[in-house]
């Protein structure tokens, strides 16, 4: 590992790291994987979601399968005044379909990840969020999301291996998958707390247990629901997350360029929209000499097919993976 946490072991990473591949395993399964006892790997945990390390155990939802289109929004801010800039990010934590929203430096301020039914359900909370904040809007852009995906690489741990298994993949193939709403309350929950057991989550929905099991392994089954995992704040782990968007000069090569990154362990994710950019990827480094280096690296192996590149440095995420409350 070439990052150092104070107060983190090597256990602790592990115990991230198995979370992170499956964060509803029992503390058993846990407890054998980083060779601690289960009252020791409980008792860390806890200390990890005190410490703010572990934000967030969430259920990895194909949001495509159940019908929706996905729409990121950068938007670059002018004349807001902090309570302003806070009155936005409110605005959209609140409204029901932001699925995720962030605070950047660089190109743009906010980046915005909205889920929808239709073009023009997406149209009306656009004009909606125009009539509240255009003034404070110097510009927006926006592209509409075909495909995501991020690998099982052992950042977390102490050993950096690469690995091109793939933890999660969406992607918008047009096949959907029937969900009532029951499916859907389930879906909700484990978005929120994938600790939560089968009774409390049947005690919620007014279900048997009976009823709950089988509905998650249909949704397993189904692809609805991807993996089970954690949100952390990386910057407590002593990381940077960084957001590359990159303009391609010959965009028979983005092949290419997507194998080439996916040997890099600090690759967190990559993203593949209509609009806008060619590669959006998601990057996690210790500080920004790390990020320009990678950078640079890329650039050199590929001189004559990127055009060029615009970064965001990620310094707050406002919300993260919810669902809106009804399918």
């Amino acid at each position: 590992m070439i990052f150092i946490v104070r107060e983190l072991d090597s256990k602790d990473h592990k115990i991230l790291y198995h979370l992170f591949l499956n964060s509803r395993q029992s503390l058993s399964s846990v407890s054998k994987k980083v060779g601690l006892q289960k009252s020791v790997v409980e008792y860390r945990i806890k200390r990890l979601q005190t410490k703010g390390i572990i934000k967030n155990f969430n259920a990895m939802v194909d949001v495509f399968k159940l019908g929706f289109s996905v729409y990121r929004l950068y938007i670059v801010l002018q004349y807001a005044s902090p309570d302003k800039e806070k009155e936005i990010i409110t605005h959209f934590v609140n409204h029901n379909n932001t699925w995720s929203i962030a605070s950047t430096k660089g190109r743009y301020d906010l980046i915005i990840t909205i889920l929808v039914k239709s073009p023009n359900h997406f149209y009306a909370f656009y004009e909606e969020t125009l009539r509240l904040y255009r003034y404070y809007f110097k510009e927006i852009f926006f592209s509409q999301l075909y495909e995501s995906f991020g690998y099982k690489h052992s950042m977390l741990l102490d050993e950096l291996t690469i690995s091109h298994e793939h933890a999660y993949e969406y992607r918008d193939n047009g096949q959907t998958v029937d969900v009532d709403a029951v499916d859907y309350k389930i879906l909700n929950l484990l978005a929120k707390n994938t600790r939560m057991n089968s009774v409390d989550i049947a005690s919620q929905i007014k279900v048997s247990t009976v009823t709950i099991h089988s509905r998650i392994m249909k949704l397993i089954k189904s692809g609805v629901i991807q993996r089970y995992s954690i949100t952390m704040d990386i910057n407590k782990l002593g990381l940077r997350e960084f957001i590359v968007n990159l303009s391609l000069r010959d965009y028979n090569k983005k092949n290419q360029i997507i194998t080439y990154l996916s040997d890099n362990p600090f690759l967190w994710e990559i993203h593949k929209a209509v609009g806008g950019y060619d590669l959006e990827i998601t990057l996690y480094a210790t500080n920004f000499e790390h990020f320009y280096r990678v950078m640079e690296d890329l650039r050199k192996k590929f001189p004559d097919d990127i055009a060029n590149y615009d970064y965001l440095y990620v310094t707050e995420v406002f919300k993260s993976n919810i669902l809106p409350d009804k399918v």
